[in-house]
This record gives C-alpha cells, sequence and structure tokens, in this order.
C-alpha cells in the first residue's frame, strides 16, 4: 500500500472537526466531508468548535477565520494553549492579510483558500494525516523498546505516575510484578546473543497475550520486565505472578536445530498511598531477589511496610 492510500485509508479512521458559520458552505463540505473522513463533528462558530474540540477531541481541526461570537483563529489559539500538536487547517480568503500574519503566530499548520475547492481540501487532510502519523511514530519510538516492542522504562515512569494519581484518587489498587530470567547469562554464554535477542522477545510476547488488556507490560532492562496490574492487590498479583511463571516455564524456543528453556523469578507488591516509584520498585525489587535467593524460578511477595513519607516503619 503506498502513502497515498495508506493516509486516505487512516482519514477514515480520524476524527475531525469542521467548523464555519456560512450555512451553505457548512452543508456542502459536511457532506464532502462525511464521505472522506470517520467521524465528523460540525460546529457554527470558534465558540462552538471550542466546545466540541473539548468534549470530542478531534485529530484534525478544519476552520473559517471570520465568524461570530469567536473567530477561527481565536479558537485555534485557545486550542493550541492546550494541544500543540493538533493540525489545524485555515480556510481563508487572499485578502485576509492580517488573519493570516495572526494565524503564523498561532501555529497554523495548513491554509485552504477560498473559495475552498475539494480537491485541495482533501490534499490538505492527506499532508495533516502524514504529518499524524509521523508524529505518532516519533511518540511511539520514543516510548517503545526496540528488541521487545513492549514499554520502555520511560514510557513505564510515566504510566506508573497516572495509575499512582487514579489510585489515589479513587481509592482502588493496584500492583507491581519485577520479573527476571534466570541464569540469562549462561545462556547467552551457551547460544550466543542472539539466541539472548530471541528469548526476551519470545518472553515479550508471551507475557503480552498472558496478560489482560489493560495491564501494563514493559521492559526495565537487560533481561529483567516490569509489570503494572491496575485494580490488582497483592494477592491476585500473586496469582497472575505464578501464571506467568508457568507460562514462560513451558516456553519453547528454537534456536539452530536446538530447544532453549528458561525459568523466571518473581517479586510482586502493592502500591500503597502516598508512597512513590522509587518504594514500590524497591519492595517489588526485594522480594525479587529473595526468590533468587531462594532457588530461583520462583515467586515472592513484598511483606514488608512501605512506609509513606515522614512515616515510621513499624
Amino acid at each position: 500500500m503506498n502513502s497515498e492510500h495508506k493516509n486516505k485509508s487512516v482519514l477514515k479512521e480520524l476524527k475531525v472537526l469542521y467548523v464555519e458559520d456560512e450555512a451553505d458552505a457548512r452543508e456542502q463540505f459536511t457532506q464532502f466531508l462525511n464521505r472522506i473522513v470517520g467521524t465528523l463533528v460540525v460546529a457554527q462558530n470558534g465558540a462552538e468548535g471550542l466546545d466540541a474540540y473539548l468534549l470530542h477531541h478531534p485529530q484534525i481541526i478544519i476552520t473559517d477565520i471570520q465568524m461570530p461570537v469567536m473567530d477561527g483563529l481565536m479558537m485555534a489559539q485557545q486550542i493550541r494553549k492546550l494541544d500543540q500538536n493538533v493540525p489545524i487547517i485555515v480556510l481563508t480568503a487572499f485578502e485576509q492579510v492580517d488573519y493570516l500574519k495572526r494565524s503564523i503566530n498561532i501555529g497554523i499548520n495548513k491554509y485552504v483558500t477560498k473559495p475552498v475547492n475539494g480537491f485541495e481540501l482533501h490534499k490538505a487532510l492527506l499532508e495533516c494525516t502524514q504529518s499524524l502519523l509521523t508524529d505518532e511514530a516519533l511518540r511511539a519510538a520514543a516510548r517503545t523498546d526496540l528488541l521487545t516492542g513492549l514499554a520502555n522504562r520511560r514510557e513505564l515512569s510515566d504510566r506508573f505516575q497516572e495509575e499512582k494519581s487514579l489510585t489515589e484518587r479513587h481509592g482502588t489498587c493496584f500492583s507491581l510484578i519485577m520479573l527476571d530470567i534466570d541464569h540469562f547469562k549462561t545462556v547467552n554464554d551457551s547460544y550466543g546473543h542472539l539466541a539472548g535477542d530471541r528469548i526476551l522477545a519470545n518472553i515479550a510476547r508471551t507475557l503480552t497475550t498472558s496478560l489482560r488488556t489493560e495491564d501494563i507490560c514493559g521492559r526495565w532492562g537487560g533481561e529483567e520486565f516490569l509489570l503494572i496490574l491496575p485494580n490488582i492487590n497483592l494477592s491476585a498479583a500473586a496469582i497472575v505472578a505464578e501464571k506467568l511463571r508457568n507460562a514462560i516455564g513451558a516456553m519453547q524456543t528454537d534456536w539452530e536445530g536446538q530447544t532453549i528453556t528458561v525459568t523466571i523469578s518473581l517479586g510482586v507488591a502493592e502500591f500503597k498511598a502516598g508512597t512513590g516509584m522509587h518504594e514500590c520498585i524497591a519492595a517489588a525489587d526485594a522480594a525479587l531477589y529473595r526468590a533468587k535467593n531462594g532457588g530461583r524460578n520462583r515467586t515472592e511477595l513484598a511483606t514488608e511496610h512501605l512506609t509513606t513519607p515522614g512515616e515510621t516503619s513499624p
């Protein structure tokens, strides 16, 4: 599939906001846009457009400039305070020089001159779609571990903070599982690092298929993986950990005519409101250390009390 066809396909998945006060033009281009985009949200002035943006979070915005109540550039300026990345296409007449100067300062992405030609508007949408795809690819690369395709350490840290905020706001819970491949250095020494990489990738696939869609799974570093399990307490997380231990223990990796099997050790900790990521990771890591010292291929729970700042352990 070439890039233009890919962009057209992505357009059918996007939500677009169209803001136009003139009734005939609005009706004409509403029909046109409904044929090429996935979801179309229509507003009649900038104030309605701003409300629609806040409610629907469109991926692309198309707006006229001169409108009652709030003009298109004032709306765009308010949106830019909230979102620096959403593409904004402005419909403008040649004589609107002052508006064009304002639009440059606001950070408008594309201009389509009036009277609007459907081909030019479609072209602007496709160009914005390509920009969206590029930006999303860059953001995904920054969040993803290259070898396994899982979340990387940075993304895991961000997701931990999100879960911490949700948990403390709603009084729910979540748990962490830190797991480590047993004797992984021996595997690399015996079969080579490429074999080790394949094992890491296979473990990533096994973890992904064994977890719920809402669970967060990432590579913490080396042969260590970190899991964040929303709405799961310590005892339930221990059951998940044992399920993963058995699944990876049964996993077979074919390599140059040989079959490689590995085991994992796991440490489990439950988040306590008021603590931070460092404390929670340290508790899971200490449990993992006990699992390693206890003979490996086992799960240990963090049973020590996690203290909040200013609190003294019993």
